[in-house]
């Protein structure tokens, strides 16, 4: 049986020409259908600020009877790691398909620029390519900033639909995210901002092709899917009908009763405790007592505000598709979620939401990625902390506190607060050479430098400015900061990362061990990926994909499939000098160091002593070539 075709009416925009075309494509899924087209294009050579294609689509389920399953997907060589990366937007697809497609390529270059998509009940019927004045839009209105400004302009011209936006910082960074914003009856709905944030292709979009926007508009359906379809598939696999299993699959990120909250935010804090990653992330170097404060002013200043009015006041919502997740988890106004709270929180030493929010707001606003931003400002923190900077250079006017054993949860929150939100105007507006320097460059090419320019001082500490940051770098330039887990996976020498396609557990193990668990978890969250569902929903949709597929397009899916798709991305990535090498951050190695100090792997912490980390990372890799290449 074969219900839909996939992928449906894509097309390829060509900015520097300013026509679009219909492309012959045949993929099962969005990740393979962007492999194949980077290929084609050969954007592997040179710079990927300069040879590039940003490939956008949503996959095989878009607006049928399955949850989640609207997710939109981007392909796109990253000018951070310069190999190929994938990251992923909730909710987008919903209304995004009424604009006739289900994928989008853009290509070349066009003076800034939206780029409007109307579809009709035969698909596309228009695209529109339309100059537009940066500052008039992200200043359009009185009410938002940037994106939001950004998302208003769209909406009041072009009507009801869907964006996909830049902000101003992706003009000069190369870590910029994408961002999209639902905008019912024309006003922002805080729920429905959600970001295609890691690996900056914000920065492609804006960088390479010119484009502040792509606006999705129209009537067009996709071919239905049967509504009964997903109890039929979960009555076979689980034995239950579809929304129980979806209720139990979700219920960390509507509301655990186990827990005694909900979403990313409001469960990490009380799993994890004084495994989150805080205070630039030496918080991995304290012994536990230490740990354990910290962890408890989180709960009372930081989690319990946001328990107290969101969770209790059920303040919940849905990216944007209809889903009984709810995930989004809003307070005071702002989409509260973990890693962006963490990074703009107990990362950089601020334990008050309030003044977390305001720093999530400048970063959203302006299309930044809140976790790189976070791993920048606590670098910077740190090197103020260790004497490699003096905050005057930083054009600062006091001095961060990361020193948690004299520290007020009270009063260093708002010192830190005042840093941070000063360094972000910086990153911005610019003004100051470091930041600045970092900003343009990202922060691998930037410490670099800086060892350069402050040789004297890198001599007397006997430290380089990268080992004072936690990152795993790619090629000869490429890097990747890790999201916000004390995790190895997070920083183990794997093809793709910044995204959960390792084992992301705070654990530790034999490095072929650790590589065999880390190489599954990445093939299963890429079937996910690939056929554009929510990853809160992979407890069910990885077990029901291969039957989803089976019935709908009529074809199958399974590991081989995924690994073949993660093998081609390892060449196109070797062939693009964007391979994992040995880690160059003395932190990074402590990550990996101090979770088997954690777990009291007595031989792996004498081989860690003995300054013997490259033989884990070069065993882990062995076995991820072999995995791979077998």
């Amino acid at each position: 049986m074969k219900v839909r075709s996939w992928p449906w009416n894509p097309i390829q925009v060509d900015l520097e020409e300013g026509n679009w075309e219909k492309l012959k494509l045949e993929a099962k899924g969005i990740i393979e259908a962007g492999v194949k087209l980077h290929y084609e294009k050969e954007t592997f050579r040179g710079s990927p600020l300069e040879n590039n294609l940003l490939v956008l689509g949503l996959g095989p389920f878009a607006r049928g009877p399955f949850y989640g399953a609207n997710r939109m997907i981007a392909v796109f060589r990253s000018p951070m790691t310069y190999g190929l990366h994938v990251s992923a937007c909730g909710g987008v697809g919903f209304q995004f398909s009424y604009s006739g497609t289900s994928l989008v390529a853009l290509k070349g270059k066009s003076k800034p620029s939206v780029v409007v998509i109307e579809g009709d009940s035969n698909g596309v019927k228009d695209v529109k390519i339309e100059n537009v004045d940066p500052n008039f839009v992200y200043n359009y209105s009185s009410e938002y900033k940037g994106i939001f400004s950004l998302s208003k302009y769209l909406f009041d011209k072009y009507g009801e639909g869907r964006g996909i936006v830049v902000g101003p910082y992706a003009f000069k960074s190369p870590t910029a995210s994408l961002v999209s914003v639902f905008l019912p009856h024309g006003e922002v709905s805080p729920w429905s901002v959600d970001f295609f944030g890691r690996g900056g292709p914000g920065s492609v979009m804006a960088q390479v092709h010119g484009v502040l926007a792509i606006y999705a508009t129209g009537t067009f359906q996709p071919d239905e899917i049967d509504p009964n379809l997903p109890d039929e598939i979960s009555k076979k696999v689980f034995g239950r009908n579809y929304v129980q299993v979806v209720l139990e699959a979700t219920k960390k990120y509507r509301y655990d009763p186990q827990i005694g909250s909900g979403g990313t935010f409001g469960v990490n804090y009380v799993y994890y405790k004084d495994l989150i990653p805080m205070f630039a992330y030496n918080s991995m170097y304290y012994p536990q007592q230490v740990r354990v404060m910290l962890s408890n002013w989180a709960l009372r200043y930081f989690w319990k505000p946001f328990q107290d009015e969101t969770i209790l006041g059920r303040i919940w919502g849905s990216c944007g598709e209809p889903c009984p997740a709810v995930c989004k988890k809003v307070w005071r106004g702002t989409k509260i979620d973990y890693e962006p709270a963490n990074a703009m929180g107990t990362l950089i030493g601020i334990f008050n939401l309030e003044l977390t929010r305001e720093l999530i707001e400048v970063v959203d606003s302006n299309g930044m990625d809140a976790i790189e931003m976070g791993h920048e400002i606590s670098w910077l923190f740190d090197l103020i902390k260790n004497k490699l900077l003096d905050y005057d250079e930083l054009d600062l006017d006091e001095e961060p506190n990361l020193d948690p054993l004299n520290f007020d949860p009270i009063e260093d929150s708002e010192r830190n607060f005042r840093v941070a939100k000063r360094l972000l105007e910086l990153f911005v507006n610019g003004g100051n050479e470091i930041v600045d320097l970092i900003a343009t460059k990202g922060l691998r090419k930037a410490a670099k430098i800086l060892d350069k320019k402050f040789e004297y001082r890198v001599s007397n500490k006997g430290a380089k400015f990268e080992d004072f940051a936690v990152y795993v770098a790619f090629g000869e330039e490429g890097y990747m900061t890790p999201n916000l887990y004390w995790a190895p996976g997070m920083v183990a020498p794997l093809y793709v990362l910044g995204r959960y396609w390792t084992n992301y557990k705070p654990t530790f193990m034999e490095p072929e061990e650790f590589a065999v668990s880390s190489f599954e978890r990445a093939l299963k969250e890429l079937l996910v990926d690939n056929a554009g569902i929510c990853r809160f929903h992979r407890k069910w949709a990885e077990k029901m994909l291969g039957e989803m597929y089976e019935l709908v397009l009529g074809e199958g899916i399974s590991t081989e499939y995924a690994k073949e798709i993660y093998r081609k991305v390892a060449e196109y990535n070797e062939m693009a000098n964007a391979e994992p090498v040995p880690w160059e951050s003395r932190k990074t190695v402590d990550v990996v160091a101090t979770m088997a100090r954690h777990v009291m792997n007595e031989r792996w912490i004498e081989e860690f002593e003995k300054g013997n980390a490259l033989e884990w990372w070069k065993r882990f890799k062995q076995k991820i070539d072999q995995i791979l290449w077998s």
